[in-house]
């Protein structure tokens, strides 16, 4: 008997409320993609509420991508949309929609643009991404591995140094849900969503707990946005949709009850169809050195069985998906004593940046486990529990593809390609760690949500992570920031459109 799932077993409609609240537009989730839409719409001087499920706005990240801002204006740097589109739909092996791509390629730099200069007004500073998770040289490398500098950073210079990184996009979403405070949003936290209302076929509202066990209305008049985030932490989605991603190393951003598919759900119990896509897990390599084997650096990558399995151009999908495919799920990085002097081949701009203490970072790591060192490939293989006439026969065969400068067997470019010669040598497990699991609603060339025949909901629209269609099968990292900057990007442009009751397009809203 086939598994019938909880986004199929639609409950009995909500209809007994303690209380209504009408505004223009309702969002449903106060993460980057609704704080954008609901500061977009209070910018038009509409009314909006926000209504989110925690205590305060969620984010997380680095990378916010966009094409044409005004940050890439000053720095000249010109990035075709068309191309960009090409290759983002390519990746999606031409499943996606094509027309959302170009929506956003042609799109998403007025929309940073307008958030940049949002931000500095507001004491904030914005800059393009060389330093972290994106290339500043590899846009002229073929298109298997080509990457745009399309990475924008937000920082708070007041912030202390602790913050880290990956609060960058906590300060995008906080400068703009600063500003749609300003514009008189209203935004509900501590609220779960339960049920989207409909009447005659159309979403006029949202559902909410009261907090007394009771609910509340929340109406839309020009529409519902669905703004709720992705299904990382709903393992049964996950088991249906996506089951590669159960063999990650479990994920990385998910609070505690986030991104548990919440929205997804409702959609479905309201007619909406999931995409037909299938899904790109967001899956990168993580490491405890600069020097992050298969996100950073393209060592060779050995099985378990002590052979080469894949193209190790640090290219993070394709090495995580290797991994997650290989023998036993595990796969290491290996390198030599010489891995200064390669790392300076393969990422100059990067190794300009390097940490001074990056020696004593890498021993540190070994004397903690973390990676392996051995004076001969031998003793590598042993400590790594692989068969040692493998890995040596392996690292043989690959030192002749180095010397050659011609990856017959993988296609690695060779300046990517690293010796491994000269002893000691050392090897790290390579992770494969779940970002996002990018898998949404059937949507159409406006986002709005459709039905099983293609057909669109009136009233409803998906942004971010609850939007499908736009990616599919793999994350294309040629793009850096591209969920990030869609969930912007749409958010905008959706709440824009919705408060003058209209579609992207500029046709009525259904």
């Amino acid at each position: 008997m086939s598994q019938v799932h909880i986004w199929q077993r639609k409950p009995e409609p909500i209809t007994e409320f303690n209380g209504e609240e009408v505004a223009d537009v309702v969002v449903v989730g106060a993460g980057i993609a609704g704080c954008t839409a609901a500061q977009s719409v209070s910018e038009s001087g509409a009314s909006v509420i926000c209504i989110e499920k925690f205590d305060q706005p969620s984010a997380h990240g680095v990378d916010i991508g966009a094409i044409d801002s005004i940050l890439q204006r000053e720095a000249g740097i010109e990035i075709s949309p068309v191309e960009a589109a090409r290759l983002i739909y390519a990746w999606s092996q031409q499943q996606a929609n094509y027309q959302l791509i170009r929506t956003f390629t042609e799109r998403s730099g007025e929309v940073m643009s307008h958030y940049v200069q949002i931000a500095r007004e507001a004491g904030y500073t914005v800059h393009l991404n060389t330093e972290h998770t994106a290339r500043a040289d590899w846009d002229t490398l073929d298109d298997r591995f080509r990457m745009f500098r399309t990475a924008h950073v937000f920082n708070d210079p007041n912030a202390p140094e602790s913050d880290g990184p990956l609060r960058n996009v906590v300060y995008a979403v906080r400068v703009i849900y600063e500003s749609a405070l300003a514009h008189g949003a209203k935004f509900y936290f501590n609220t779960p969503a339960e049920q989207l209302i409909k009447e005659d076929g159309r979403v006029v509202g949202v559902a909410v707990s009261d907090g007394e066990g009771g609910y509340k209305r929340i109406t839309g008049r020009n529409g519902v946005i669905m703004a709720t985030g992705g299904i990382t932490n709903n393992k049964e989605m996950i088991e249906c949709f996506c089951p590669m991603a159960l063999y990650a190393d479990g994920n990385a951003y998910t609070p505690v009850g986030g991104n548990a598919g919440d929205g997804h759900i409702m959609c479905a119990w309201a007619g909406a169809a999931f995409s037909r896509c299938f899904p790109a897990p967001l899956i990168h390599p993580v490491s405890f050195t600069a020097l992050k084997p298969g996100m950073d650096s393209s060592w060779l990558a050995v099985n378990r069985n002590g052979k080469r399995f894949c193209n190790e151009t640090a290219w993070e999908p394709i090495v995580t998906n290797a991994r997650i495919s290989a023998p036993g799920n595990v796969a290491w990085s290996i390198w030599d004593s010489d891995y200064l002097e390669h790392y300076k081949r393969m990422e100059p701009i990067k190794y300009a940046a390097l940490p001074d203490d990056i020696l004593e970072e890498v021993e540190e790591n070994v004397a903690k486990g973390r990676y392996k060192r051995a004076d001969s490939i031998e003793e590598l293989a042993e400590a790594i529990g692989v068969p040692a006439g493998n890995l040596v026969a392996t690292v043989a065969r690959y030192n002749e593809l180095v010397d050659s400068g011609v990856d017959e067997d993988f296609g690695v470019p060779e300046r990517f390609l690293s010796p491994c010669k000269r002893g000691p040598f050392y090897a790290s497990k390579i992770s494969a760690v779940m970002l996002s699991l990018l898998y949404g609603m059937r949507v159409d060339d406006n986002s709005q949500v459709c039905d099983a025949n293609d057909d669109p909901i009136p009233g409803l629209y998906a942004v971010g992570a609850v939007q499908g269609d736009f990616f599919a099968n793999s994350y294309p990292v040629t793009m850096p920031g591209a969920d990030h900057g869609r969930a912007l990007c749409f958010g905008r442009l959706v709440g824009l459109a919705l408060a003058k009751g209209e579609n992207i397009d500029g046709t009525p809203a259904a």
